[in-house]
């Protein structure tokens, strides 16, 4: 930017010059509450990197003038050196910074002479036209570096909106690992101005270690990525994580960490884990792998069935796979069709195999019911045939008491004779009833135990028992 030359600027130079002039000629004030110079370090040092800066200053050699009088301002705090690293910054265009001078020195120098604090309020003024304030948002990452310019203004997120000198600005904001992020926004005097960031490429730092410091392979979305302990910029969002490898037997007994990847011994896995990244931000992933050197195959019939282990959809059968040693508990589910659960233990460096044939569901419901019906059927009729015996020979017993004590020395009249027929046909009925009964019960059984479900992985089915004790036949039964 040019340099800005007004008589307001010359006022302020002829001011400092004289109070400096007046603080040659004085004996320096002594240290106290009231006193307007701090010393640093060496005052003679101070002093001559003043007048290098006043050399500089006259030369208009702004840039060398700002950095001597730094220099000085180092070794000595002083209001005058303080108001020509104002005016330094005004000339090379960063009044923001000059205004932010200005307003130090009032602070650390509050009883400044009338003709100085005039000038003071004057060129505070002038900058306070020449400012604007900056905010930043949009994908802007905690913990950047924010530079305007080039220059170093802060760490994202601002406490509050920036001020910065008016015109085109360059904003760019930079974190460790990631690109950095650039924008152009034009601030404007005495107006706040907003610095919307956009990432071409929203990606988030992903830390992948093993709680055992084990070295083993990373497989990222079922993507090999590299060896633990791995890190990575990965598109933001949700990604699958799994740790797998093999491990010395000495060392996965001592639990020892290794240096290197294993190439062969027991296979050692974890769980596939979900990590939720985020834009510009860093996530730490640390995985427990366990010990997987058992196998299991799982077949179904029909093919294609769902396999689900521990609770967990792994794929469809046929599937095979590596497991934690130990007991799992296996459903194997397709439509249409009865689901089967079984639990297998597996043992160290063993596979199993495990064939599952589901039942028809359709089939299954229809033979239930025709073994419901068949069931029922033989039992109703045994229930039936037994309830003739017992009333028919009921009957034919009592006709029988009866005619022994109508016909003593079984001499009998031709009435008692058609007693005695029809207490035959009775006992006739009771014995029919009986084998009809029996047989009943018999069909009932036999089909109850001929069209029972397969025993034991299925649960419990219809059951039944039978007995024959003191005062008649007894059938219990579950459907």
């Amino acid at each position: 930017m040019r340099p800005i030359h007004s008589r307001r600027l010359a006022g302020w130079v002829l001011a400092l010059g004289l109070i400096d002039v007046e603080a040659k000629a004085a004996p320096p004030a002594p240290q106290g509450k009231d006193s307007q110079a701090e010393v640093y370090g060496n005052e003679a040092e101070a002093r001559a990197q003043f007048q290098a800066g006043v050399a500089h200053f006259d030369k208009q050699e702004y840039r060398d003038a700002l950095e001597a009088f730094r220099r000085s301002l180092w070794h000595k705090k002083n209001r005058n050196t303080m108001g020509y690293i104002a005016s330094c910054l005004k000339q090379v265009g960063q009044f923001d910074d000059a205004l932010d001078q200005y307003e130090e020195m009032r602070r650390e120098f509050p009883r400044m002479p009338a003709k100085t604090e005039a000038t003071v309020a004057a060129e505070m003024a002038e900058l306070s036209g020449l400012v604007g304030t900056l905010a930043v948002t949009g994908d802007a990452p905690a913990g950047a570096l924010l530079f305007i310019d080039d220059r170093l203004r802060g760490k994202l997120p601002l406490e509050k909106p920036l001020r910065v000198s008016a015109g085109s600005r360059a904003i760019r904001v930079q974190k460790e690992g990631f690109a950095p992020l650039r924008t152009t926004v034009e601030v404007k005097a005495g107006q706040e101005s907003v610095a919307e960031l956009v990432a071409k490429s929203r990606k988030g730092l992903l830390v992948v270690s093993e709680k055992h410091n084990w070295v083993l392979r990373v497989e990222l979305d079922g993507k090999d990525v590299g060896v633990t302990p791995w890190q990575g910029l990965v598109d933001a969002g949700e990604h699958k994580v799994r740790l797998h490898g093999f491990m010395g037997v000495e060392a996965l007994a001592a639990c020892e960490a290794t240096a290197t990847a294993a190439k062969d011994g027991a296979r050692v896995a974890s769980s596939v884990t979900a990590a939720s990244v985020r834009p510009y931000e860093e996530t730490r992933l640390v995985l427990g792998a366990e010990e997987r050197d058992a196998s299991l195959r799982v077949e179904s019939t029909p093919a294609g069935a769902t396999v689900t282990i521990d609770a967990r959809v792994v794929g469809k059968a046929p599937w095979e796979g590596r497991l934690p040693l130990g007991e799992h508990v296996i459903e194997v589910s397709a439509g249409g069709f009865v689901s089967e659960t079984r639990t297998v233990r597996l043992e160290r460096r063993k596979q199993r195999e495990l064939s599952v044939s589901l039942a028809d569901r359709l089939a299954e419901e229809r033979a239930a019911r025709n073994r419901k019906i068949g069931v029922g059927l033989g039992y109703g009729v045994g229930v039936a045939g037994l309830g003739v015996f017992a009333v028919a020979g009921g009957m034919a017993l009592d006709k029988v008491n009866e005619l022994e004590a109508r016909c003593p020395n079984k001499q009998c009249t031709s009435r008692e004779e058609r007693d005695q027929e029809a207490a035959a046909s009775l006992g006739t009925a009771a014995t029919i009833g009986l084998v009809v009964g029996g047989l009943g019960a018999a069909a009932g059984t036999a089909v109850l135990l001929l069209t029972r479900p397969e025993s034991g992985e299925r649960g419990g089915g219809p059951s039944v028992s039978a007995g024959v004790g003191l005062g008649g036949f007894e059938v219990k039964g579950r459907f």
